[in-house]
Formats: C-alpha cells, structure tokens, sequence
C-alpha cells in the first residue's frame, strides 16, 4: 500500500452569493449611525426646500397679485444650473463637505427669515429666491460626496435608493405641507421652512463625523480653472462621461408625464385632483421599484440590467400614441416611474468612480445636465402642445425619440471591467500601517 496521502477532495463550488455579490439589507444602512444621521437630515433639509417653493408662490401671489410673477418665483430656483452650479462645485472641493452642508442649511435659514420682513418689496423677494436656489446645488454636490465617505461598496447604492426614495417621499410631503400651511398664512410656512434647515444643520453637526478636504490650500488654483478641470473630468473619463449621459437621458423621458401632468389632465377633461394623481403614481412607483430593485437584486445583476432596462422609458411613453383614457395614463406614468429604479446603480457609478477632492464640481456638472435635460424636456413637449397638437402624440412622439437617445447612450456603455477599473483608480490609497 502506499503511505500517500488521498488526492485532497475537489472543491465545492464558490457560492454565488459572494461578499461582492449579495444583496444588502436596509439595516445596514440604518444601523449605521452617521449613515442614519445623514438620511435624517437630508429628508428635512429636502422637505424645507420643497416646502419653500411653494410657500414663496404663495407669498408673492398675495402679494402682487400677478401669476406671472409667482411662476417667475418657481422657476428661479432653477436658474442656478446654468453656469453658477458648476463654479460652486469647485468650491465645494476646496473645504469639508461636512461643513458645506452645515453652512448651506444654516444660509437658507438666514435668508428664509428675511422673507419674513413685512411689506418685503418684490424685487427683494425674487433676489431672496435666487439666492436660496443658489445654494442648493452646492448643497447637492456636497451631501453627494458626503454620502460617498460614510459609505462604501453596494452599502452606497441601498443608501442612494434610501435617498432617491426619502426624497420623494419628503418632496410630496413638502409640496403638501406647503401648500396647506401656504393657504392659511405664507409666513408661518416660511418660518417652519426656517425652522427646518436649521435643524437640519444640527443633526448634520451631530451625527455625521467631520472629514477634512484632501485639497490641500497650496494647491489650489482659480477657481475657474478648477471648474474646467472638472467638467473636462467628466468629458475624458468614459465611466463618468457615459454613466451621466445615461441618467441624463433616464430623466430627460421619465420626467415628462409628471412634467406635464397638468396639461395631460386638462386634455382628459379632469381636474386638479386628475392631475394630482398623474404626479403621485409616478412618484410613488419611483419609489416602490427603486426600493425593490435595490434590495432584492445582486449586485452583478443590476448592473447587466441597466442597459436593457434603459428603454422602459421610451416604451411607456411611446404607449401615449394611443391616446389611452385616464387608467391608461396612470399606467404609462407608474411605468416612468419604475424606469427610475437603475437611477440609484447609476448613481453610485458615478459616486464611487470620482476621486475623493473631485466630488463637488463633477457632481455640480451631472446634476446641472440634469436638471437641464429634464427641463428642456418638459419645456419642449409644452411648447409642442401649445402649437395644438393634442398632449398623448406629443408625449408618444418623444418616447419614439427616446429610443434613439437610449440606444446611443448604452451601445458604448462600459463594461464591469471598466467600471472596476474606473472605482480602483478613484479609491484612496491604502494607509500604511506598522
């Protein structure tokens, strides 16, 4: 007999489930504290500047009567994303992203209160309005990068969803609180808006842990120079360059049926309350995939996923061609609304292949596209029903379009391989230990 030992017995199959690979819990999110901290203060800090549009509607209506003005006080909290967001971004880099976000909230405070000057003029209400708007894409950018240094790996995709989904939670709740509050007395709306991002500074100043920039101050050139920098960032680096355009262009058509709710409501025969609805499903679904499809989906399959699921946009809206009744356009805005689930994989994309010290001026880009996107969408199918065409060919026509723009957004999208690469070289280096 030989006195060899046995052939080791061959072995067993590497589960699928890998570390890398499994599906994360909520609760590992929330039961870390400063993730938790930072969830909380978001959805309050969202909630105020939800709270605040309305509520500032409402004040200058009262106070001049004119519609066109009130509109005009809506629609300058967007007017930051044309150039000023990406120079804030820059700056952003230069301190902590903590203290970005605390100065942030306490500065909408301060500027909210002065709103609450009797007899206000109304040029002054508008500046006021401006320059609220003007600090929440800084505020964006940093919570962002923020979010990026809590957490790391899969942990920041569930904790994107949780943000995505908090966000519209707190922005329905802060539309309807406004709205309410607004009708009874616009100051005290206002004073509760306030109220709420100054809380919102405390628990930022509370729960989540300082981290200084990696920026150092010798290092810094004009602040122009660095917002180029970013942007060219964003240009050169294929990861970040596609991954942006495919959320630009996710939210350039699932924005539109709630964009345009109202006028698909008046072309129903409906109401307010039609209206309403359109925007809620929507939301809602937003809410309820994301959430799903986070927590129940590895890792590995969101991400081959992302690329098929891309074209759930134009689908549903090229459905409007048939110009369906008032069930059928809750359907077609559910079916915008679950298009937005591969928004929080995308996100985290992005997030992770950044380098730390470089989050706040791409960040301020990307999301100034966005916002851009988005607009020109809802503008354009507007324009295009004003012309007389009835709103389901319109909506239809651009799902239509949208198909073209999703095939030229994923026909280069990045490979796992890719991405990985682009998260390695964006990681920190390892700290040396003894």
């Amino acid at each position: 007999m030989s006195n060899q030992n046995p052939p080791p017995a061959p072995a067993e199959p590497a589960d699928d489930a890998t570390e890398a690979d499994r599906k994360p819990n909520f609760s590992e999110v929330f039961g870390n504290k400063e993730a938790a901290g930072f969830l909380l203060a978001f959805c309050i800090s969202n909630a105020g500047a939800m709270l605040n549009r309305v509520a500032v509607t409402f004040l200058v209506l009262n106070s001049t009567g004119s519609e066109a003005l009130a509109a005009a006080s809506f629609a300058i909290s967007f007017a930051p994303y044309l150039g000023l967001a990406q120079v804030l971004g820059a700056i952003v880099d230069r301190y902590a992203y903590r203290s970005v976000m605390i100065v942030c909230d306490l500065l909408r405070a301060c500027l909210i209160a002065l709103l609450l000057i009797p007899d206000l003029p109304v040029w002054a209400m508008i500046a006021v309005v401006f320059a609220v708007a003007a600090v929440q894409p800084a505020y964006n950018a940093a919570r962002v990068a923020t979010l990026a240094q809590i957490l790391t790996g899969d942990r920041l995709s569930v904790a994107i969803a949780l943000t995505f989904s908090a966000a519209a939670v707190a922005q329905i709740i802060g539309y309807l609180a406004g709205g309410l509050l607004s009708a009874l007395d616009p100051h005290t709306a206002l004073a509760i808006n306030a109220a709420l991002f100054a809380f919102s500074a405390v628990a930022i100043t509370g729960l989540v842990r300082h981290r200084p920039s990696v920026n150092k101050r010798d290092e810094r050139r004009h602040v122009l120079t660095e917002t180029g920098d970013g942007i060219r960032m964003l240009r050169d680096n294929k990861v970040l360059r596609t991954v942006s355009f495919g959320i630009w262009g996710l939210f350039a058509l699932s924005a539109v049926p709630e964009g345009v709710a109202v006028l698909w409501s008046a072309h129903l025969g409906g109401d307010s309350k039609t209206q309403g609805m359109i925007m809620a499903v929507d939301a809602a679904a937003a809410v309820v995939a994301t959430l799903l499809f986070t927590r129940f989906v590895r890792p590995s399959v969101r991400d081959r996923l992302i690329r098929p699921l891309a074209f759930i946009g134009p689908v549903v809206l090229t459905a409007a061609l048939l110009d369906p009744p008032l069930a059928g356009v809750l359907l077609i805005a559910v079916g915008a609304g679950v298009a937005n689930m591969i928004m929080a994989p995308m996100n985290a994309t992005l997030a992770q292949c950044i380098p730390d010290g470089w989050r706040g001026r791409v960040v301020s880009a990307v999301n100034s596209g966005l916002q851009l996107c988005q607009g020109a969408a809802i503008a354009g199918v507007g324009l295009v029903v004003q012309f007389g065409v009835p709103v389901p060919y319109v909506v239809g026509a651009w799902g239509l379009v949208g198909f073209l723009i999703q095939f030229l957004v994923t026909r280069n999208w990045p490979s796992t391989a890719e991405i990985d690469a682009a998260k390695a070289a964006a990681a920190p280096p390892p700290v040396a230990t003894t």
